[in-house]
């Protein structure tokens, strides 16, 4: 099949169909065809919002934003700026309706649409099974709402009144530290050891959002760090020179009010959560659901202050271990 013209409207089945499997499959951010895709969805928005096809476009770049896992699109400004232009043209409309799909559609429980987005493209433009209630779908604020849904996946943050899927993947991004924690480990327990480790520090150094996250991962590791199954002095320093930086960054935080934190006893009760929180359109769907639903905040599960204490207390544990390690060395050479 030839390849499809995003700068055109199109105009059968088999090219709507094309273009919903092309938007869903896309990736490579940076490559010059995802370039093309995004910007003629948003050219399509753009020329024609209250068009029968309106709310395909947007639903187009939502498609889009899963190879993105939670991360903002590079670049994302002018995408960002033509769908909140999009929104605040539709926003006006005269409505009657209860309420709209881009609210209503969304499993808050799972984080996730109950239909994918190119299904619901292929629903827009009538291609696919009938929607439950066209009107409702096709109502400016319904686009103008999914129009910041785009937005808000394109550059997280962008907008606090709209659904945020999680990343795709979340829920399985951690089964690899699962698999040491548990001592079942898939692979060299080291590498998982250092590599979250190195990330840590990275974040530390950086101040980058993604500390707190991170900062729970590698306590999580602790059982698995400080026991005997690890007989590496420089591992165990990696770790510690890690947890110290973080720990140092933590450390400028104002003593916290909050009245609970993450109970982090059991990593498979939180790992999900947790996985959530190394990304910034983690962190705003683990909000969303918050808000929507109760549970622990953002904020508790972010609080510097208390992740620092949990830096200090692990940093105990593995300077014992290093320190029992290095004896136990020191005694195998006077044997």
């Amino acid at each position: 099949m030839p390849e499809i013209d995003p700068s055109a409207v199109p105009n059968s089945p088999d090219a709507w169909h094309a273009l919903a499997t092309e938007w869903a499959q896309a990736s490579g951010a940076l490559s010059q065809r995802y370039r093309d895709l995004m910007q003629g969805a948003t050219n399509h928005l753009d020329a024609d919002p209250h068009g029968p096809y309106a709310l395909a476009w947007p639903l187009g770049v939502l498609a889009m934003t899963a190879c993105l896992g939670g991360t903002a699109l590079p670049d994302a400004e002018p995408v960002v700026a033509a769908l909140t232009a999009a929104s605040e043209r539709l926003d006006g409309a005269p409505c009657d309706h209860i309420d709209h799909p881009y609210l209503t559609d969304f499993d808050a429980k799972a984080l996730a649409w109950k239909l994918r987005p190119e299904e619901m493209v292929l629903r827009i433009v009538g291609t696919g099974p009938p929607l439950d209630d066209p009107d409702r779908w096709r109502c400016p604020l319904n686009v103008a709402g999914f129009a910041r849904v785009a937005a808000e996946a394109v550059s997280p943050g962008t907008f606090d009144d709209v659904p945020v899927q999680a990343p795709a993947n979340t829920g399985r991004g951690l089964e690899h530290l699962s698999d040491v924690i548990y001592d079942h480990p898939y692979g060299d327990p080291y590498e998982t050891l250092v590599g979250e480790t190195r990330e840590l520090l990275e974040a530390a150094l950086q101040n980058a959002p993604g500390l707190p996250g991170l900062v729970v991962t590698n306590c999580a590791l602790l059982p698995y760090a400080a026991s005997e199954r690890v007989e590496s002095v420089e591992v165990l320093d990696e770790i510690i020179t890690a947890l110290e930086a973080a720990a140092r960054r933590c450390e400028d935080t104002p003593r916290c009010d909050h009245a609970t934190h993450p109970d982090l006893t059991d990593f498979e009760d939180y790992r999900k959560d947790a996985e959530l929180m190394l990304t910034p359109g983690g962190r705003r769907a683990y909000r969303w659901r918050q808000r929507s639903l109760g549970g622990i905040p953002l904020e508790a599960w972010t609080c510097r202050h208390h992740l620092g204490i949990e830096a200090e207390i692990a940093l105990d544990d593995l300077r014992e271990a290093r320190a029992d390690l290095t004896a136990e060395a020191e005694q195998a050479d006077e044997a």
